[in-house]
């Protein structure tokens, strides 16, 4: 975890190689939103693209030769004292004074604009219908100021006073200060940004020299839609949000009203920059701590640490928000519950539905629901807008945890539901950059809609916010789960046999084995290409598989994944999760002291993958075989324990634990015999009330499990007794 991230911060130098145009035509329908007529572009085509070289120093220039930054040119760098607070705050221990909730219902203010110094300066060059909008930097306006060179301090305040301190000491105790002195090559990604007509944005994406703005709606009288030229100042200070301790639900520029706070309670009020940076090495811990997720199958075969990102990778959007409100419903019960902040980024019905669904678990007055901009409307806006937004609101969604992590030292979990649009803002730069600047302007990953060093920091600015902070900073700890869908499995008519024709674009090895098939009489279907994994030659399927490509690069940054597969919930399994590509990478090694697992579920599922893998891998054995059929029901035993549908209730770690001992020690086996099969109703019925008669039989030991995350040896026997005794009742 520790070298992914400082992987992230390391400086990136590009050099771009030069490709036929047709290339981009070729493949930019597939992979990149369309411009629409609405889009405006105001910067002709043969500008200077933007390249940079590396020096004999081995730092970043551009072409002229100029130094950039010492700081990485994507990574989300440090800020000064006005990134961290606001101006007329109370900045003692980062508290504002009590307000009354019931005097004051208006949205709250994000950041205050007399705070902050101008760094640079840049004209329109692109606009998206509701919000989003492209400003080339023209004027650095520190590039060339002393005072502000490469070897400044950088100041990452976790809280006012402390920020406040370090600033200080850096500037002779003055409250003046400054960020990077390069605007052109340091990133300004969270930076407050303001247009001429005083409408202000905070920066997504920052790639030299082009800045991407989404502008928030409540900071002037005009709409967003009409920003679509002029001059805009970009300032030192990053865009913050005011949090408050009872806060239910806020929008992605942190406002709320009096309904989501409870305007009785003692109401502290926090602060945190929404595009905080990501956690440094002497802030974080070893991840040592389970966050019990109450689905057996995820606890056992891809467990979650408190501090570590996980990818939830499914085809079924609403299936996998059922599994999380189990997710969810546990951590409220925990003691100390952990703090739970839901992102949703998608459209208001998306909003909406989440919300139903909160409230229909009575999740609603536990869990803080943050949702697009609460004051423009998704009606007019842009595809490319709503997926700045949709950067905007897991980043708020993330300073939220953040800070009750930093603050008040406790546990938080982050959802954000979904991160599909992340990769959309990301192409429609690139489209912006090629359309103003010219094809050379990107590199050949971006163009063909794969992965670059820049595009996998501009990710690693999300999935590395993750972390368990060590006790100078509090002990508290940022889990995120990410939700990233994937379309399904095409629905080719198997009717239609493709001819080798039809493969002529793809690499030579598929050529082969396609030409092997044509040789052997195999008519080239859906259903055969499929099974020799095969690329099916369609629009759909191309789509499908260069999400999938996606999905692989964004698993290379994260610390898991647990992977739903269309197809075996097709022959019944629940959770459908595929084992073989759902995985932890926390605490792999022997050497290490790190794990995201508990005590008390390692102590049950030795043997598990491997049995399972065993009977994945058994097409075309003999399975009439004492061995084979013994294999068989291992694996089906451990299915049975494993079976929790969505929406069907969380289980405790006892819980879990004494399902799956019964699976391992052999006491599901004559009901296996006898025809009781995993995913039946049977099977269910039969676990639920072994689970309960356990509970009931031997109470001291499931507290112990559940208290401890662990249990003795004596503990274990004293449980198999009573599933022994269960089954012979």
């Amino acid at each position: 975890k520790t070298s992914t991230k400082s992987l992230a911060t390391h400086t990136t130098s590009m050099k771009f190689r030069q490709t036929a145009f047709a290339a981009l035509v070729a493949g930019s329908s597939a992979w990149m939103p369309p411009l629409t007529s609405n889009h405006r572009s105001h910067l002709a085509k043969n500008s200077v693209p933007r390249q940079y070289h590396q020096s004999a120093t081995g730092r970043p220039q551009q072409e002229n030769g100029e130094a950039l930054s010492n700081r990485s040119l994507f990574h989300t760098s440090t800020t000064s004292l006005q990134s961290a607070v606001v101006e007329d705050m109370n900045i003692e221990d980062n508290v504002a004074p009590s307000q009354d909730k019931k005097k004051d219902s208006s949205p709250r203010p994000t950041t205050s604009s007399s705070t902050g110094k101008p760094i640079a300066k840049g004209s329109i060059v692109s606009s998206f219908p509701g919000g989003l909008v492209a400003v080339k930097i023209d004027d650095d306006l520190f590039c060339n100021n002393s005072d502000n060179d490469d070897n400044n301090p950088q100041v990452v305040g976790t809280t006012a006073t402390e920020s406040l301190a370090q600033s200080q000491e850096m500037n002779g105790g003055t409250r003046s200060s400054s960020t990077s002195s390069n605007a052109l090559g340091g990133d300004l990604i969270g930076r407050r940004i303001v247009f001429d007509n005083g409408i202000s944005g905070v920066v997504v994406v920052h790639r030299p020299p082009v800045l991407f703005v989404y502008v928030d709606s409540a900071s002037g009288e005009s709409t967003a839609a009409t920003i679509d030229e002029g001059k805009a100042t970009v300032y030192d200070n990053l865009v913050s949000i005011e949090i408050a301790d009872s806060l239910l639900q806020s929008d992605c520029f942190g406002r709320t009203d009096s309904i989501t706070a409870d305007a009785g309670s003692d109401n502290r009020t926090l602060q945190r920059p929404i595009f905080a940076p990501i956690p440094q090495v002497k802030d974080i811990a070893l991840i040592n701590k389970p966050l019990i997720t109450g689905v057996t199958m995820f606890d056992a075969l891809a467990p979650i640490g408190k501090g570590q990102n996980m990818l939830f990778v499914g085809h079924d959007i609403e299936d996998m928000r059922r599994y999380v409100t189990d997710i969810l419903s546990i951590q409220t019960k925990g003691n100390p519950p952990t703090k739970c902040v839901y992102a949703s980024t998608g459209t208001k019905e998306d909003n909406e539905q989440i919300k139903n669904l909160l409230e229909s678990t009575a999740l609603d007055k536990d869990v803080v629901l943050v949702t697009g901009d609460s004051i423009s409307s998704n009606n007019n806006k842009d595809e490319a807008s709503l997926a700045a937004e949709a950067t905007v609101v897991a980043a708020t969604a993330c300073a939220i945890g953040e800070s009750f992590a930093l603050e008040e030292g406790i546990d938080t979990l982050v959802i954000v539901d979904n991160i599909d649009r992340h990769k959309t803002i990301w192409d429609t730069t690139t489209r912006v950059l090629v359309d103003i600047f010219g094809v050379d302007s990107v590199v050949k990953g971006d163009r063909d809609g794969g992965a670059s060093s820049e595009m996998r920091a501009f990710f690693s600015s999300l999935v590395q916010r993750s972390a368990q902070f060590n006790s100078k900073r509090g002990g508290g700890s940022v889990t995120l789960l990410l939700l990233q869908t994937v379309p399904k499995i095409a629905t080719e008519k198997e009717e239609i046999i493709f001819s080798p024709e039809d493969f002529d674009q793809s690499p030579d090895k598929i050529k082969d084995r396609v030409n092997l098939l044509v040789q052997k009489k195999i008519p080239l279907t859906a259903a055969n290409l499929r099974k020799i994994q095969i690329p099916v030659p369609s629009a759909d399927e191309g789509k499908r598989r260069l999400v999938l490509q996606h999905v692989d690069d964004l698993i290379s940054m994260s610390d898991g994944q647990i992977w739903l597969d269309e197809r075996l919930e097709q022959r019944g399994r629940s959770p459908p999760m595929d084992f073989q590509r759902s995985v932890t990478r926390i605490g792999i090694g022997a050497d290490t002291a790190s794990r995201a697992d508990a005590a008390a579920m390692r102590r049950v599922v030795e043997g598990l993958r491997l049995d399972l893998s065993q009977a994945e891998s058994m097409d075309g054995a003999d399975i009439a075989t004492n061995a084979s059929r013994k294999q068989m029901r291992n694996a089906q035993a451990w299915l049975l324990a494993m079976h929790q549908p969505s929406a069907s209730g969380a289980r405790k770690l006892s819980e879990s634990c004494v399902a799956m001992l019964a699976a391992s020690s052999g006491a599901f086996n004559d009901s296996l015999d006898s025809g009781v099969l995993p995913g039946s109703p049977e099977g269910e019925l039969l676990v639920r009330n072994m689970l309960d008669y356990v509970s009931a039989a031997v109470p001291e030991a499931i507290a112990e499990i559940d208290t401890t995350l662990d249990f003795t040896a004596e503990t274990k026997e004293v449980i198999k007794e009573a599933i022994q005794s269960y089954f012979e009742k």
